[in-house]
């Protein structure tokens, strides 16, 4: 350690200099080895604590409006199980609903071409063009069944055009997609 010659040798003065560089060196070595990585705990301690707090909270706020929450699900259900067949049969599926939803409204189904599908990591997406004709109250009546359909179809374009000039026939293109869990 510390030769006792030199520290009996210094002068008060020094002696006090010393000491108190001592400590000062001493409480920097204890605040780097003791208590910043300590209160470095607690803040990150703390932190953990407030986000489990926030979440506690959003879980607790789900169990209240479990009710709600079960009677949505039950109203969505059916459109959300796993489809076990195949995509041929999940795409004559769609035809027939296209082909029955055409016949309500009374259009004539010109051309109807299934389209590859899509698979996204989650979910498969159908898609199928579609051409119809008839008049415009009929078509109209046509794309509303089809976007209010029970295998939830959707129309993802539309293009509309006169048939002939002469004639108040439209005729429409329409893009009909679906996704399947």
């Amino acid at each position: 350690m510390i030769n006792m010659e030199f520290f009996h040798k210094l002068s008060k003065k020094d002696k006090i200099g010393l000491i108190a560089a001592a400590i000062v060196v001493a409480m920097l070595f204890i605040d780097r080895l003791v208590i910043s990585p300590i209160s470095e705990r607690l803040r990150r301690v703390n932190s953990e604590i407030a986000l489990s707090e926030k979440k506690f909270s959003l879980d607790l706020r789900n169990i209240n409006n479990k009710d709600v929450i079960e009677k949505e699900y039950r109203r969505y259900k059916d459109y959300v199980k796993r489809s076990s067949a195949s995509e041929e049969e999940d795409v004559a599926n769609m035809l027939a609903e296209i082909e029955g939803l055409a016949r309500t409204a009374s259009v004539r189904l010109v051309d109807i071409k299934p389209l590859a599908p899509k698979q996204a990591d989650l979910y498969r997406e159908y898609a199928i063009s579609v051409e119809v004709e008839g008049d415009m109250g009929q078509v109209m009546t046509f794309i509303y069944n089809l976007n209010n359909s029970s295998q939830l179809l959707r129309v993802e374009k539309l293009r509309l055009g006169l048939k002939d000039k002469e004639t108040s026939l439209v005729k429409a293109s329409v893009l009909v997609t679906r996704i399947s869990i």
